[in-house]
């Protein structure tokens, strides 16, 4: 059997003090206990949330064939509003569900219990996707007083090696309640929320329909999939232009502490993009546009002479595109 995992930084095991720490890594080795044959792949990538997901999830993938997708985003997905959370949710369960029909959510918690547990199961139960409510068990067992959040956790997010063991544990528990070779989920034709990304792809940095002005220069980030290249700059004036044909448009950023300012245009519509973070290299989707008409667009970004009060400089970092028909 083969299972892939996707998620953020939780999956991709921050917080443990090795890999082998991770619950992950722990889920891995309960699983092959009865399954010699059996191969897990992480996608786990901080910083993400299942709107990039629904990009990266075939390109991240590759060859690997899973029989078993298990979908973990509900900590990052606490930045999108409800109506964009439920377009994206449901457009990475389809994406995975063009792969198995197998699929298992896993909803983990914080420290302020505002997981997106609801929204995942309003669509997981549309499509009659089992539900791991961490949280909820977490958070039932800090009710009981077994131990308190500061226990099993570094910080708001993210948990420690006690942690990630309990979120092993309660994952394992609730598995052995499933039927992993029988139980399908359930798709049709009928869309929830009425919107569908139909070939949703990830246009690199150095794609031929990327066309770059002035001082733009390759450098590597291996950022663990998200980009491993991007094409940066430090120039006010530098620009790039961008025709695509499609319904929605994000761009990979990365946001530091010397980032500037972006001014762009997508047709005939002008906003700016402020880049600055008081961080070493924060990955963000940026424009996230989904109601263009399917047709050809032109994005133009230019590096401004203004920047951010706080910001060290005027650097951009561009790592590629998000499109969808």
């Amino acid at each position: 059997m083969n299972i892939a995992i996707i998620g953020g930084s939780i999956t991709e095991g921050a917080g443990a003090s090795t890999y082998k720490n991770s619950y992950v890594y722990k889920l891995e080795q309960y699983l092959k206990e009865n399954n010699n044959n059996l191969v897990v792949k992480n996608l786990g990538a901080g910083g993400t949330a299942s709107q990039f997901g629904i990009f990266r999830l075939k390109r991240d993938l590759g060859i690997f064939k899973p029989d078993l997708i298990l979908v973990e985003f509900a900590v990052n997905d606490r930045i999108y509003n409800s109506s964009e959370l439920n377009k994206y949710f449901e457009g990475l369960i389809r994406q995975c569900a063009n792969i198995t029909k197998k699929i298992i959510i896993i909803d983990f918690p914080t420290g302020m219990a505002d997981s997106c547990t609801s929204i995942h199961k309003k669509i997981a139960y549309y499509y009659g996707i089992p539900v791991i409510d961490v949280q909820d068990e977490v958070w039932k067992r800090i009710g009981h007083r077994e131990f308190c959040w500061s226990q099993i956790a570094i910080d708001n997010l993210h948990p420690n090696d006690e942690g990630h063991n309990l979120y092993f544990k309660i994952i394992k528990e609730e598995l052995e309640k499933l039927d992993l070779e029988n139980f399908r989920m359930k798709i049709d034709n009928n869309f929830l929320t009425n919107y569908s990304f139909n070939n949703p792809m990830i246009i690199s940095y150095d794609d031929k329909s990327v066309e770059y002005y002035g001082h733009w220069i390759e450098q590597s980030f291996k950022l663990n999939n998200k980009f491993d290249y991007g094409a940066t700059t430090n120039s006010i004036g530098d620009g790039i232009i961008f025709r695509f044909k499609g319904k929605y448009l994000s761009m990979m950023n990365l946001f530091t502490k010397d980032s500037g300012i972006l001014e762009c245009k997508l047709d005939d519509f002008n906003f700016n993009i402020d880049l600055y973070m008081n961080s070493d290299g924060h990955y963000y989707n940026t424009i996230n546009v989904s109601d263009l008409s399917d047709e050809e667009h032109i994005l133009t970004v230019i590096v401004s002479d203004k920047k951010n009060s706080n910001s060290l400089g005027n650097k951009i970092i561009v790592g590629g595109f998000c499109i969808s028909s």
